[in-house]
């Protein structure tokens, strides 16, 4: 039978090493031969060989209504990261914050003990560790996702309540206009310049653009629809927006497939490329993708844009989305005053930067 001193349990399985030996082990009794089993992690780190355990819980055992008295937060986390977050962009960063959030946590702790004191208590040690109040909201939003996903998905008996941290006040980094041309007029590959066209002419999120496909674009309405067909909308809507006169030529050259591409093929990162051309820059390395996107709303809001026209292209939440807002891109006047603020953005670090955004003749 199982040591009475077992160190971390996942259901039937346990941590345990074999004789003397100093890497943790997968443990589990069977009561067939009436026998301890054991299956090596590859590691005598105790932290690390809790999420292997719950890793390889995750692949060997089957969960359904699991009581959240019983149920692990690391395992409940692993099979989030295995069965959701690790198919996305953010796996990365998914993960660190998985594994910080278990750093804070007593060994073995379960579902049911991860209550609102709990929460809160966490987000106060790592406030106090020297994280930022939009980084410690971001990493118990990653931890909530994970338990709500063992909810939705029937493995846990019963939904956790949820609090998180606020925000704080954002720092969000807004580039100046000679910063942008400073970063344009660097040599740099041209999947990152057609990256960063696309970035300003769209204001979208870099995710959004990297999957972008020249099928999403419609040069006889001006529209691209950022949302491919065959995908649901999030809570990070995609919104259809205008296409700016000086991203035309750009789009026009791709025939068919991705816009973004590297040796022809589409790419998930820009992160190596990105960092170059900053270095090259010599901007900050607060200055990423997304800074774009906040530095062209906050130009379309300085320019007089209507809130409304920054909120929808941005793919922040809209009234009458599912019925008016189907049809208004038709429209000649479709976001008029963004598209033309865009084009006069695009038109400013044209005049700045010494290389030229325009690939055909600027016509704004």
């Amino acid at each position: 039978m199982p040591q009475a001193d077992t160190v971390f349990r996942i259901g039937q399985f346990f941590l345990g090493k074999r004789p003397n030996s100093k890497a943790w082990c997968a443990c589990w009794y069977d009561a067939k031969t009436r026998q301890t089993k054991r299956a090596s992690l590859g590691t005598d780190v105790f932290q690390e060989a809790q999420l292997k355990l719950a890793e390889y819980v995750t692949e060997n055992a089957k969960r359904k209504n699991e009581p959240t008295s019983e149920a692990s937060l690391a395992s409940v986390f692993m099979r989030y990261f295995k069965n959701h977050s690790e198919k996305t962009r953010s796996a990365g960063p998914n993960r660190r914050a998985l594994e910080l959030m278990l750093d804070h946590v007593e060994p073995g702790a379960s579902v049911a003990s991860y209550t609102v004191a709990e929460q809160r208590r966490i987000a106060s040690c790592l406030r106090r560790k020297g994280y930022s109040a939009g980084y410690t909201r971001r990493v118990m939003g990653i931890a909530a996702a994970g338990v709500n996903w063992a909810w939705k998905n029937g493995e846990i008996d019963r939904q956790i309540p949820i609090v998180l941290p606020p925000e704080g006040s954002g720092r969000e980094r807004i580039m100046t206009i000679e910063e942008m041309a400073r970063f344009w007029e660097v040599d740099m590959p041209p999947h990152l310049r057609m990256f960063l066209a696309l970035l300003i002419g769209t204001a979208s999120r870099p995710e959004a653009l990297l999957q972008l496909t020249r099928e999403q674009c419609d040069l006889r309405y001006g529209v691209i629809d950022l949302n491919p067909t065959g995908r649901m909308q999030t809570k990070k809507r995609r919104p259809r927006i205008p296409i700016p006169n000086f991203l035309k030529s750009w789009i026009e050259d791709v025939p068919i497939g991705h816009l973004v591409t590297y040796k022809s093929k589409p790419i998930l990162k820009i992160n190596g490329a990105w960092r170059a051309a900053r270095e090259a820059a010599c901007l900050s390395e607060e200055i990423v993708p997304y800074t774009v996107r906040h530095t062209m709303a906050t130009e379309l809001i300085t320019r007089g844009v209507p809130e409304i026209e920054v909120a929808s292209l941005m793919g922040h939440a809209m009234p009458n989305l599912r019925t008016t807002g189907r049809y208004v891109h038709v429209r000649p006047d479709f976001l008029a005053n963004a598209k033309q603020a865009i084009d006069e953005v695009a038109s400013t670090i044209d005049r700045v930067a010494a290389r030229s955004m325009v690939k055909s003749q600027f016509a704004c």
